[in-house]
């Protein structure tokens, strides 16, 4: 009786790690790049979400969304996107002539104080600083400065968020891009925040909204060729039927709803079949198949 016992321990302690090594294979097993028809296949879907829902999208002015809409723009030249991003800029003047104008092509601010940025979570606070070479924040505010630390998302405050060093990267990239010279040594930095995502990406195989969120930061940030084909492989059968992402996994359906991934752990949720796509999910889809589609040297 007491072999039965232990022998039942042991396999429910075995089970999880079974469990894990399954998802892990499936997350690193050799597949095909997707070819250019897939791309262009899931790229229109997603795009027809986005017109399909432009009354929920422009009640959202998170202006790093719609930055990547501008940056899908800029690839794709699709006009359903310029349609949408002319339409938010007359819901949201301000948001080319404030802090976050160089998003879409403006010119920095020549003078931003700490308070410009107060109430902002940290990471936007980096972002903001990057994106207009605004040395006094940092001096101001020293959380910015510190999260120009390739360590920083390391520290026993910030190593459980699951999307820390992607928020990071976007910093480090604006900082790169508009050629601040800021940061002494940039490319170590970088270099060292992609080699994070990427091994977050190998051991990480939720199909959640970081998981698209760190293949996006790789492309963006120039590290296509960190990017395993199955990763790409995996976020195309993780698009949902009307052609969005949820930014939810699901694991097991349980009658009319599913056990699923989520960006902090596991919860409950509607079965694939209900599951609804959303706009965080999706602007991230839209952009990664806008590389995707448009650059094909990255193959």
């Amino acid at each position: 009786m007491r072999k039965k016992i232990l022998y039942g321990v042991l396999l429910l302690m075995a089970l999880p790690v079974c469990l894990y090594l399954l998802g892990y294979y499936q997350n690193n097993r050799q597949q095909p790049y997707p070819t250019q028809s897939q791309l262009a296949s899931s790229l229109e879907s997603s795009l027809d979400w986005l017109a399909k829902h432009e009354s929920e999208l422009l009640d959202q002015a998170n202006p790093m969304l719609w930055w990547m809409l501008y940056e899908a723009h800029t690839l794709t030249r699709d006009p359903r996107l310029q349609q949408l991003l002319d339409k938010y800029w007359q819901r949201f003047p301000r948001i080319r002539e404030g802090v976050w104008a160089p998003l879409f092509g403006e010119p920095p601010r020549s003078y931003l104080a700490a308070y410009s940025v107060q109430g902002l979570p940290y990471y936007n606070q980096h972002i903001i600083y990057g994106l207009n070479c605004a040395a006094d924040i940092a001096e101001e505010i020293p959380l910015v400065a510190q999260q120009n630390d390739a360590d920083f998302c390391f520290q026993a405050s910030y190593i459980y968020r699951p999307a820390c060093v992607t928020h990071q990267m976007m910093g480090i990239h604006f900082l790169q891009q508009q050629n601040c010279g800021l940061l002494q040594n940039l490319e170590q930095v970088t270099h060292s925040l992609q080699q994070s995502i990427a091994s977050q990406l190998t051991w990480d195989f939720r199909v959640v909204d970081v998981y698209l969120q760190r293949v996006l930061m790789l492309l963006v940030s120039g590290a296509e060729d960190m990017l395993k084909p199955v990763w790409l492989q995996r976020v195309l059968q993780h698009q949902l039927g009307d052609g969005g992402w949820a930014g939810e996994a699901p694991i097991v359906s349980l009658g009319g709803r599913s056990l699923q991934f989520t960006s902090r752990g596991i919860g409950l949720g509607p079965g694939r079949e209900q599951m609804r796509s959303n706009y965080h999910a999706t602007a991230q889809g839209v952009l990664i198949l806008s590389y995707l589609s448009h650059q094909p040297e990255l193959q």
